[in-house]
Protein backbone atom coordinates (compact mmCIF):
# COMPACT_ATOMS: atom_id res chain seq x y z
CA UNK A 1 0.00 0.00 0.00
CA UNK A 2 1.64 3.62 -1.16
CA UNK A 3 1.88 5.90 0.83
CA UNK A 4 0.00 9.56 0.46
CA UNK A 5 1.88 12.23 -0.84
CA UNK A 6 2.14 14.68 1.37
CA UNK A 7 1.06 18.43 0.50
CA UNK A 8 4.93 20.49 -0.16
CA UNK A 9 4.50 23.45 1.83
CA UNK A 10 4.40 26.89 0.19
CA UNK A 11 7.30 28.87 0.58
CA UNK A 12 6.83 32.42 2.23
CA UNK A 13 8.28 34.37 -0.68
CA UNK A 14 6.91 32.37 -3.44
CA UNK A 15 5.94 34.52 -5.93
CA UNK A 16 7.51 37.31 -4.61
CA UNK A 17 10.91 39.28 -5.52
CA UNK A 18 12.91 39.44 -2.75
CA UNK A 19 16.03 41.76 -2.77
CA UNK A 20 19.20 42.12 -0.60
CA UNK A 21 18.57 43.96 2.59
CA UNK A 22 20.25 47.16 2.79
CA UNK A 23 23.24 47.83 4.80
CA UNK A 24 23.60 50.86 7.29
CA UNK A 25 26.23 53.21 6.65
CA UNK A 26 28.40 54.88 8.51
CA UNK A 27 26.41 58.11 9.66
CA UNK A 28 23.21 55.94 10.29
CA UNK A 29 24.94 54.04 13.01
CA UNK A 30 26.05 57.02 14.32
CA UNK A 31 22.68 58.05 14.73
CA UNK A 32 21.32 54.74 16.08
CA UNK A 33 24.28 54.73 18.46
CA UNK A 34 24.00 58.20 19.63
CA UNK A 35 20.01 57.38 20.56
CA UNK A 36 20.81 54.29 22.34
CA UNK A 37 23.33 56.17 24.61
CA UNK A 38 20.39 58.95 25.58
CA UNK A 39 17.94 56.22 26.32
CA UNK A 40 20.63 54.48 28.46
CA UNK A 41 20.19 51.22 26.59
CA UNK A 42 22.83 49.54 27.12
CA UNK A 43 21.29 46.18 25.98
CA UNK A 44 21.19 47.35 22.32
CA UNK A 45 24.28 49.31 22.30
CA UNK A 46 26.02 45.74 22.87
CA UNK A 47 23.60 44.55 20.43
CA UNK A 48 24.40 46.91 17.32
CA UNK A 49 28.22 47.07 17.96
CA UNK A 50 28.76 43.36 18.76
CA UNK A 51 27.15 42.47 15.72
CA UNK A 52 29.04 44.93 13.34
CA UNK A 53 32.59 43.86 14.95
CA UNK A 54 31.70 40.33 14.89
CA UNK A 55 29.55 40.04 11.13
CA UNK A 56 27.57 37.28 12.71
CA UNK A 57 24.61 35.59 11.42
CA UNK A 58 22.10 35.98 14.00
CA UNK A 59 21.85 32.13 14.55
CA UNK A 60 25.57 32.63 15.73
CA UNK A 61 25.26 36.21 17.53
CA UNK A 62 22.04 35.03 19.83
CA UNK A 63 23.16 32.24 20.92
CA UNK A 64 26.63 33.60 22.10
CA UNK A 65 27.62 33.37 25.83
CA UNK A 66 29.45 35.22 28.62
CA UNK A 67 32.32 32.94 28.64
CA UNK A 68 33.04 33.23 24.66
CA UNK A 69 33.93 37.28 25.11
CA UNK A 70 35.00 38.07 28.44
CA UNK A 71 38.06 36.43 30.72
CA UNK A 72 37.41 35.07 33.64
CA UNK A 73 39.60 37.60 35.36
CA UNK A 74 37.25 40.32 34.07
CA UNK A 75 38.30 42.39 31.04
CA UNK A 76 36.19 41.89 27.71
CA UNK A 77 38.55 39.67 25.20
CA UNK A 78 39.66 41.95 21.63
CA UNK A 79 39.92 38.99 19.34
CA UNK A 80 37.01 35.55 19.84
CA UNK A 81 36.87 32.70 17.96
CA UNK A 82 32.97 31.30 17.38
CA UNK A 83 32.75 28.01 14.93
CA UNK A 84 29.95 29.00 12.62
CA UNK A 85 26.99 27.27 12.76
CA UNK A 86 25.34 27.06 8.76
CA UNK A 87 29.05 26.75 7.31
CA UNK A 88 31.19 25.14 10.28
CA UNK A 89 34.19 27.10 9.48
CA UNK A 90 35.89 28.82 12.25
CA UNK A 91 36.15 32.67 12.21
CA UNK A 92 37.97 35.26 14.51
CA UNK A 93 36.33 38.72 14.96
CA UNK A 94 38.32 41.50 16.36
CA UNK A 95 36.48 43.52 18.67
CA UNK A 96 36.94 47.61 19.03
CA UNK A 97 37.45 49.37 21.96
CA UNK A 98 33.46 50.57 21.70
CA UNK A 99 32.15 47.09 21.74
CA UNK A 100 34.09 45.89 24.35
CA UNK A 101 33.48 49.23 26.42
CA UNK A 102 29.29 48.59 25.57
CA UNK A 103 29.37 44.27 26.57
CA UNK A 104 31.27 45.46 29.73
CA UNK A 105 28.73 47.75 30.47
CA UNK A 106 25.65 45.71 29.19
CA UNK A 107 27.49 42.29 31.22
CA UNK A 108 28.07 43.87 34.42
CA UNK A 109 24.20 45.96 34.94
CA UNK A 110 23.17 42.44 33.66
CA UNK A 111 24.96 40.79 36.73
CA UNK A 112 25.51 37.77 33.78
CA UNK A 113 27.33 35.09 34.77
CA UNK A 114 29.99 33.23 32.74
CA UNK A 115 27.32 30.76 31.28
CA UNK A 116 24.47 33.27 30.66
CA UNK A 117 22.96 34.31 26.85
CA UNK A 118 24.46 38.15 26.16
CA UNK A 119 21.63 39.05 24.56
CA UNK A 120 18.23 38.36 26.71
CA UNK A 121 16.43 41.68 26.84
CA UNK A 122 15.74 40.82 30.27
CA UNK A 123 18.33 41.12 33.20
CA UNK A 124 18.09 37.95 35.36
CA UNK A 125 20.55 35.03 34.61
CA UNK A 126 19.76 32.11 32.86
CA UNK A 127 17.54 33.86 30.37
CA UNK A 128 16.44 32.80 27.04
CA UNK A 129 18.30 34.83 24.15
CA UNK A 130 15.98 36.76 22.28
CA UNK A 131 14.94 35.32 19.12
CA UNK A 132 15.62 35.61 15.51
CA UNK A 133 12.10 37.78 14.90
CA UNK A 134 12.64 39.81 17.84
CA UNK A 135 15.80 40.41 16.73
CA UNK A 136 14.75 41.58 12.88
CA UNK A 137 12.18 43.52 14.89
CA UNK A 138 14.71 45.92 16.76
CA UNK A 139 16.45 46.58 13.53
CA UNK A 140 13.50 47.46 11.87
CA UNK A 141 12.80 49.62 14.28
CA UNK A 142 16.52 51.30 14.07
CA UNK A 143 15.54 51.61 10.57
CA UNK A 144 12.56 53.71 11.10
CA UNK A 145 14.18 55.94 13.44
CA UNK A 146 16.18 57.23 9.93
CA UNK A 147 13.26 57.57 8.00
CA UNK A 148 13.52 54.47 6.08
CA UNK A 149 10.85 51.43 4.86
CA UNK A 150 11.61 48.60 7.66
CA UNK A 151 10.57 45.93 5.05
CA UNK A 152 14.38 47.01 3.65
CA UNK A 153 16.40 45.71 6.41
CA UNK A 154 16.65 42.90 8.29
CA UNK A 155 19.34 41.14 10.75
CA UNK A 156 21.30 40.69 7.05
CA UNK A 157 21.48 44.52 7.74
CA UNK A 158 24.06 44.40 10.74
CA UNK A 159 25.79 41.56 9.30
CA UNK A 160 26.32 43.32 6.12
CA UNK A 161 27.28 46.90 7.26
CA UNK A 162 30.75 46.69 8.51
CA UNK A 163 32.00 44.86 5.42
CA UNK A 164 30.61 47.01 2.94
CA UNK A 165 31.77 49.89 4.98
CA UNK A 166 35.22 48.70 4.67
CA UNK A 167 35.01 47.55 1.05
CA UNK A 168 33.98 50.49 -0.26
CA UNK A 169 36.83 52.43 1.65
CA UNK A 170 39.38 49.91 0.10
CA UNK A 171 40.04 46.88 2.10
CA UNK A 172 41.51 43.96 0.61
CA UNK A 173 38.26 41.89 -0.27
CA UNK A 174 39.95 38.72 0.05
CA UNK A 175 40.35 40.29 3.74
CA UNK A 176 36.53 41.17 4.13
CA UNK A 177 36.03 37.76 3.02
CA UNK A 178 37.87 35.76 5.73
CA UNK A 179 36.35 37.80 7.87
CA UNK A 180 32.66 37.00 7.05
CA UNK A 181 33.43 32.89 7.21
CA UNK A 182 32.90 32.74 3.35
CA UNK A 183 34.12 29.98 1.25
CA UNK A 184 34.96 32.45 -1.86
CA UNK A 185 35.64 36.24 -2.79
CA UNK A 186 33.48 35.63 -5.21
CA UNK A 187 30.65 34.65 -2.29
CA UNK A 188 31.95 37.69 -0.86
CA UNK A 189 30.58 40.26 -3.50
CA UNK A 190 27.67 38.50 -4.47
CA UNK A 191 26.56 39.21 -0.54
CA UNK A 192 27.37 42.50 -0.07
CA UNK A 193 25.60 43.53 -4.08
CA UNK A 194 29.02 44.73 -5.02
CA UNK A 195 28.11 44.32 -8.52
CA UNK A 196 24.89 45.11 -8.47
CA UNK A 197 25.72 48.42 -6.99
CA UNK A 198 28.83 48.99 -10.21
CA UNK A 199 26.06 48.30 -12.53
CA UNK A 200 23.76 50.88 -10.70
CA UNK A 201 25.94 53.57 -10.69
CA UNK A 202 26.76 52.55 -13.69
CA UNK A 203 23.40 52.87 -15.43
CA UNK A 204 23.27 56.34 -13.78
CA UNK A 205 25.68 57.78 -15.21
CA UNK A 206 24.83 57.18 -18.69
CA UNK A 207 20.77 58.68 -18.64
CA UNK A 208 19.68 58.78 -22.53
CA UNK A 209 17.16 61.87 -21.29
CA UNK A 210 17.49 65.34 -20.74
CA UNK A 211 14.65 65.96 -18.73
CA UNK A 212 12.60 69.24 -18.56
CA UNK A 213 11.53 70.95 -15.44
CA UNK A 214 7.96 72.64 -14.89
CA UNK A 215 6.13 70.16 -17.08
CA UNK A 216 2.58 70.81 -17.13
CA UNK A 217 -0.57 68.65 -18.42
CA UNK A 218 -2.40 70.06 -21.11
Amino acid sequence: MSTPLRPQKKAWNAGVIVGQKRAFTLDEIAVIEARLLTEENRHDLALLSFGLDTMFRASDLLTTQVWQVKYPSGPIRSLIARRQQKTRHIVNPVLTPATRQYLLAWIEASGKKPQDYLFTRSKPTGAMPISRPHYAEIIKTWAVWLGHEPAEFSSHSIRRSKPAHMYWQGEDIALISRLLGHKSIANTIEYLGITQHKAEAAALRHSMMGGRQNITNR
